[in-house]
């Protein structure tokens, strides 16, 4: 095997002197480069950082308004249920007193004609009679005074 011929290295050429000023200035470039690079990124990060926060103030605002609407509908729907019960309730309330006077009042006619007591009816009878009696002892005091003349 035949060995291929190696090429001499070539030499390179000398690198360019590089100044401490010119090293600088390259490092100055780089930088402003480099901090030109950031403003614009944070500029962006800001601009799409208020457009997301505009966004989410947005849904926020819509969600409140679903919510509240959602809850002002239960809050409705719990107060109708709550009035259908307290009518309910004050329905069976008015018959449960109703059915106590009824027999509240049986009981007290039962004990006042036990103790001999007149009811109302008897004491308007009554009533009529002496009407009827005071008229007829006035009637008779009128004839007798016109008899002894």
């Amino acid at each position: 095997m035949a060995r291929t011929p190696r090429t001499p290295r070539s030499r390179k050429s000398p690198a360019p002197a590089v100044t401490p000023a010119k090293a600088v200035r390259t490092i100055r470039a780089s930088a402003q480069k480099a901090l030109e690079a950031g403003v614009q990124a944070a500029t962006g990060v800001r601009e799409s950082a208020a457009g997301a926060f505009d966004a989410l103030v947005k849904q926020g605002a819509a969600l409140e308004a679903r919510s509240r609407r959602a809850a002002l509908a239960r809050a409705e729907k719990a107060r109708e249920a709550a009035c259908a019960r307290a009518e309910e309730a004050r329905t069976r309330t008015v018959e449960a007193v109703s059915h106590l006077e009824k027999v509240f009042e049986s009981r007290v006619s039962k004990a006042i004609s036990k103790l001999g007591v007149p009811t109302a009816r008897d004491v308007r009878a009554l009533s009529r009679q002496v009407a009827q009696l005071q008229a007829s002892v006035e009637k008779l005091h009128r004839a007798r005074a016109r008899a002894a003349r």
